[in-house]
């Protein structure tokens, strides 16, 4: 039988009219992962014709369509060489969460989620008791911890960038520079959602890890609530609650009132550093999206989802998001593996052609040259039109 303090029972007071925000319940199906588009330079103008000469023919294109084609063949053979490793990929996490299926049992599910329930009546407790010992509570977490993550978010603006916003590309070089940081946007997306798939890999032992360490958190914190409670702050609110919240049983979103676990923490506790924040992607259920910086700090974990739904869990997370970004970063490699072969051929072209350029402009001259052939058709004149 599923444990549930609220039912019949008056050990705790019923859920504020504003709870903190908790994992959303396990989905299937997601939204494509929007495509970015690399900006394409336009080609050099064309040199005029001399007035004077009918150019028939000239010197061979220095265009070498095998390299091209070579060129072309690198990024695919990079690609396929990513999509092998993949294979090997899947099988072991297919292999791993066939093991974490038959360890996350019903009843050990029962078992952490009473620890949860509980222990989330003592936090609820302990922030009262904190708030009335230092009032100031969100002041102390705006003035003092709020500008470190600040100095962190202006770093990240600093460094990263928006391919939306990117300008016009007027050589290839400002088309390596795109491909360069697109690649590098889709590394960090596909090691987010990899470091989700890892945090899942093992979901009763970790979130009995976690529940372990919140007790002992929320034993040290009511020891030091008369001796340090304005440090105390610090471990409830940025340590504590994220990862309790982090760990607990899912609602729903869009019918938070059907919850069967709802927390006692107020949202109001969840609320402060307005400008951390992140960009969610939980269609799957876990948040696969752009992390704000506190949710970085605890990181990803698993959370108390039926144990019947944990493979449809992790077969739509690899199946929308992992083989995506996986298949996504392997084209954004291969475009750039491409870029940077072509900006090589070119070099090539201007090196070898000054090195050359005495054979090669000698070589191109025929031997015998028909001076008629280059004069240019001359208009009728007015008089002979008529």
């Amino acid at each position: 039988m599923t444990y549930d303090p609220r039912q019949g029972g008056h050990e705790c007071p019923p859920p504020p009219a504003d709870p903190a925000p908790q994992p959303r319940p396990p989905g299937k199906e997601c939204d494509p992962i929007p495509p970015t588009t690399a900006p394409q330079p336009d080609d050099p103008p064309k040199c005029p014709d001399d007035p004077n000469c009918k150019c028939a023919g000239g010197p061979t294109s220095t265009q070498n369509c095998l390299e091209i084609l070579i060129n072309d063949k690198a990024g695919e053979l990079a690609a396929a060489e990513k999509t092998k490793a993949f294979k090997t990929d899947l099988e072991a996490l297919l292999a791993k969460a066939k093991t974490a299926a038959q360890d996350y049992t019903k009843d050990k599910f029962d078992k952490l989620v009473k620890q949860w329930v509980d222990q989330d009546k003592e936090i609820a407790e302990l922030i009262r008791k904190l708030v009335c010992a230092v009032p100031c509570w969100r002041c102390v977490i705006e003035c003092y911890v709020c500008p470190l993550l600040n100095a962190m978010r202006d770093a990240e603006l600093r460094l990263y960038w928006d391919p939306n916003n990117y300008p016009k590309a007027y050589n290839l070089y400002d088309v390596l520079e795109w491909r360069t940081r697109d690649k590098e946007a889709k590394e960090r997306r596909f090691s987010r959602i990899k470091n989700v798939l890892t945090a899942w890999e093992k979901p009763a032992q970790t979130i009995e890890k976690n529940l372990a360490d919140n007790a002992k958190l929320i034993a040290d914190a009511n020891k030091a609530l008369g001796s340090d409670a304005t440090r105390l702050v610090f471990d409830v609110f940025l340590k504590l609650v994220p990862l309790h919240l982090a760990i607990a049983p899912p609602v729903d979103p869009k019918s938070p009132s059907t919850a069967k676990w709802t927390t006692l923490i107020d949202k109001k506790f969840t609320q402060f550093c307005g400008c951390d924040t992140g960009t969610s992607d939980d269609c799957c259920g876990p948040d696969a999206g752009e992390w704000s910086l506190r949710q970085r700090l605890v990181g990803p974990q698993p959370y108390l989802i039926d144990p019947n739904t944990y493979i449809d869990l992790i077969c739509c997370l690899v199946k929308y998001r992992y083989a995506t970004a996986q298949k996504l970063l392997g084209d954004a490699e291969s475009e750039l593996l491409k870029v940077e072969n072509l900006i090589k051929h070119y070099k090539a072209v201007i090196d070898d052609g000054l090195k050359n350029f005495d054979k090669n402009a000698k070589g191109a001259i025929p031997s015998v040259v028909d001076c008629c052939s280059f004069e240019k058709d001359k208009p009728e004149s007015s008089s002979q039109a008529r």
